[in-house]
């Protein structure tokens, strides 16, 4: 076989893809070219981020260098969920057209339960797209909302942005310091009967009604309380508060700090609602954790045989 015709052979067979990819799959191949960006946008600068999510629209700005969210609620924004969205809106890129077809749309991003997210960056809008499904780690899709197509982006988490109102908020309940304490009273109402004061006397050991307390025993506990964080929250108001379930009174040189547990009736899982002395907001524990703080005596002291 000659040369020539070796060539004109190779020829043929690179027309015959060309005529399989652009005609016999009945697509229109795009050769436009993809901005790596929707938006360029400087973490350090974004103070504003809108969510709409199954037509609740949550909205978080950045006040001074505090975070907060300013609907549907006034309250300080948990930075634990804010700085990945941060990190998202500054990092992610654009890799590829996933689609160019409506008829295929769902297939990626779910219409009826899609998460919108616009960014303000100076006060001015960036940008705002439609987060979609995620497709491995750190990869979703997403849509201009004017836009007929979708794209496929790295470095984005929807997880990052599809939480609930409570995932946003600061969760913070109280902060003791835990070498501080000098006493607390635990007091209950319900069955259990609880009524007994853990003291710490003038060598630093833990008493109870005479008995010495385990130094890791206490200590434990107490850490409870360097940085209580909620499980959910409250909101709705509570005029008049009936008998508390159970009350925790811990003294230390900042005064004295109380602590009420009242008991939902009828919650499924089990609850308490929480109230703070000195906070207006109220909290919700579920069983777990509310057990961790509603102590009987004999989680400190060994009962005596008689």
């Amino acid at each position: 076989m000659s040369k020539q015709i070796k060539i004109l052979l190779a020829v043929f067979a690179v027309l015959i893809a060309v005529y399989f990819l652009f005609f016999r799959t009945g697509e229109r191949v795009s050769t436009e070219k993809i901005d790596a960006k929707l938006f360029v946008a400087d973490s350090s600068k974004i103070d504003k981020i809108e969510i709409v999510k199954n037509n609740e629209t949550i909205v978080l700005e950045k006040q001074g260098d505090k975070w907060k969210i300013s609907k549907p609620i006034d309250y300080p924004a948990d930075t634990n969920a804010v700085y990945p969205m941060l990190k998202d809106l500054k990092n992610f890129i654009i890799e590829s057209v996933a689609s160019e077809n409506p008829s295929k749309f769902s297939n990626f991003i779910d219409s009826a339960n899609n998460t919108q997210v616009s960014t303000y960056q100076e006060g001015k809008l960036l940008g705002t797209f439609i987060l979609g499904k995620a497709q491995g780690f750190q990869n979703a899709y997403v849509k201009r909302p004017e836009e007929n197509r979708v794209l496929l982006a790295s470095n984005i988490s929807p997880f990052n942005f599809n939480k609930q109102l409570k995932d946003f908020r600061n969760k913070h309940v109280v902060s003791i310091v835990p070498i501080t304490v000098s006493r607390v009273d635990f007091k209950s109402t319900d069955s259990n009967n609880v009524n007994f004061s853990a003291i710490k006397d003038s060598l630093g050991v833990w008493r109870i009604d005479g008995d010495s307390v385990a130094t890791s025993l206490m200590d434990g506990y107490l850490n409870t309380f360097s940085n209580l964080n909620a499980e959910d929250f409250k909101d709705t108001v509570m005029t008049e508060f009936p008998v508390p379930t159970y009350t925790l009174t811990i003294y230390s040189p900042a005064g004295q700090t109380v602590i009420n547990l009242y008991h939902e009736k009828g919650s499924s899982p089990n609850s308490f609602i929480c109230q703070v002395s000195g906070v207006n907001q109220l909290f919700r524990f579920f069983d777990g954790m509310a057990g961790q703080i509603m102590k009987k005596k004999k989680d400190f002291i060994t009962e005596k045989k008689k």
